[in-house]
């Protein structure tokens, strides 16, 4: 095997790796081969037209982003049922295959 193909083969068993390490770390699979479901808690800032989405200004999620403020879509619209802007909330989500970040369970937390 020549340096390029053995260096070409090394990194790519340390970048699979790698993902195998951080994708696993914070988050809790759902079913087997399903999408990762990540946890976070934030705050409620407005909601999108007809509310088919949500802003959360959310605290920062471990190994996967750092806080801002991002835009959600209910996995159910009922879950945004008794919710208003300014509501402190702990919430559960998933990124859809189109990137789309989707939620899955969302409740208000003591202020």
């Amino acid at each position: 095997m020549s340096r390029w193909t053995r260096r070409s083969v090394a990194l790519s068993i340390l970048a699979s790796a790698a993902t195998a390490i951080l994708a696993g770390s914070s988050c809790k699979p759902t079913k087997a081969g399903g999408p990762k479901i990540w946890h976070a808690t934030g705050a409620v800032r407005t909601f999108g037209p007809s509310r088919e989405w949500v802003a959360i200004a959310h605290d920062d999620i471990p190994e996967y982003m750092s806080a801002m403020t991002m835009s959600f879509h209910p996995q159910v619209p009922s879950l945004f049922d008794g919710l208003a802007a300014g509501d402190r909330i702990a919430f559960d989500f998933y990124e859809s295959e189109d990137a789309r970040r989707i939620l899955t369970h969302i409740e208000r937390s003591p202020r």
